[in-house]
């Protein structure tokens, strides 16, 4: 195993996650998933590995929405990936190709899909519905059971409402709710949705435009937590001896205390140990980290964290960022009365506004909420970034 920040890495190196992929397994066996995951804590990773390694009779298509623009791509996506399981279950989707057929498409053969001025007022939305109702009934009688890994499903569902309107991605979540919800695909229609932009920040968006539904209340929420410190610390051994870099018993536990178990930073410190050839021991790791928080060119992007604040939350980014610097100032977790009255310092006058705010942190991951309702600044290593690059140390 050798550190690889950034990489898609081997099946085979997905570390420690073994048990919450059988957490999402056993989800799945009644229900469709929601994957919520910070970035950088290794939610595609863990999508790899179902992929590659699904349990017997689980056939995952894994498919990554970044880059599709419009409904019509997202149901030829599927279309194509459905109709190779079907082919190879030596099956026919004689729904999905009547239809195809209808408008001058290919009904044997490799899927042919007609052009724009060829395709029916409501094509994509049929092409997606046919094409799962032919799944749901060829698969059972295949004995085999598909899951979608639909990956960056946020990313898509805002180019849709960018490109075609707040209509159309509205109906693209109605659509899929509809399909898992139907008597005729619901129990035999299974997907894991997840992205690295917050699913309610794109419902909050289209809800402005007057959108009234629910479209993932039924499905099961699952949060991919990092890697609890023992696990971590076997991740940094394992990296620290597959890279070959001499280090001090201590060194494992000490990158993840100080990465907070997320997987790409105990990847990027064994990563510049090994560039370096330095061993690893705590004022090498200490000096690493030191690069990491305050390099200028911000070689793991933690800006992110800073940059997306404006279009999280238009129009109350100086609320936010007051919360959040008293926040990582505190050394003890915070009422909610108090961060009402940092946000009320800084200009904000409406309670439930404030509110709402703080809900919106909390899943955003900035802070983190105990049993007691009171806040914290959530990540520990995105914390001491704050602190250095705000200056309020």
């Amino acid at each position: 195993m050798k550190a690889a920040p950034g990489a898609q890495l081997p099946v085979k190196d997905v570390f420690g996650r073994d048990g919450f992929i059988a957490r999402l397994w056993r989800a799945l066996e009644t229900n469709s998933v929601r994957m919520e995951a910070e970035r950088r804590v290794g939610k595609t990773s863990i999508l790899h590995k179902m992929a590659a390694e699904p349990l017997p009779g689980w056939d995952p298509v894994s498919l990554d929405l970044e880059q599709v623009h419009s409904a019509a791509e997202f149901a030829e996506m599927v279309c194509e990936n459905v109709h190779q399981r079907l082919v190879g279950w030596k099956k026919q989707g004689k729904r999905l190709l009547h239809f195809l057929g209808l408008l001058g498409g290919a009904e044997v053969g490799p899927i042919k899909f007609p052009p724009k001025k060829d395709r029916s007022e409501n094509y994509w939305k049929t092409l997606l519905t046919t094409t799962i109702e032919d799944l749901v009934e060829q698969q059972a009688a295949s004995d085999k059971r598909v899951v979608f890994l639909f990956d960056e499903m946020p990313w898509m569902l805002a180019a849709i409402a960018k490109r075609e309107g707040e209509q159309t991605a509205m109906e693209v979540l109605d659509t899929l709710r509809t399909l898992r919800q139907s008597a005729t695909t619901g129990q035999g229609f299974r997907m894991v949705l997840c992205g690295s932009i917050g699913l309610h920040h794109i419902l909050g968006s289209l809800r402005q435009q007057g959108y009234k539904n629910e479209p993932v209340n039924d499905m099961t929420l699952v949060e991919v937590p990092p890697l609890e410190p023992s696990v971590a610390a076997g991740l940094a051994a394992g990296l620290l001896e597959g890279d070959g870099v001499a280090a001090d018993e201590a060194a494992p536990s000490l990158i993840a205390d100080r990465t907070g178990g997320y997987p790409y930073y105990v990847q990027w410190v064994v990563y510049e140990l090994r560039l370096d050839g330095q061993p690893a021991n705590a004022d090498n790791i200490d000096r690493v980290m030191k690069k990491l928080l305050t390099a200028p060119h911000d070689p793991c992007d933690i800006r992110h964290f800073r940059s997306r604040i404006d279009g999280y939350y238009p129009k109350a980014e100086k609320f936010v960022l007051a919360v959040l610097d008293h926040a990582a100032r505190a050394s003890a977790p915070l009422s909610q009365a108090e961060l009402i009255n940092v946000a009320k310092s800084a200009g904000d006058t409406d309670d439930e506004q404030i509110r709402e705010l703080l809900r919106l942190m909390a899943l955003d991951h900035y802070l983190g909420r105990d049993t007691d309702g009171r806040y914290t600044f959530r990540n520990t290593l995105l914390r001491q970034w704050w602190i250095l690059d705000r200056g309020l140390n």
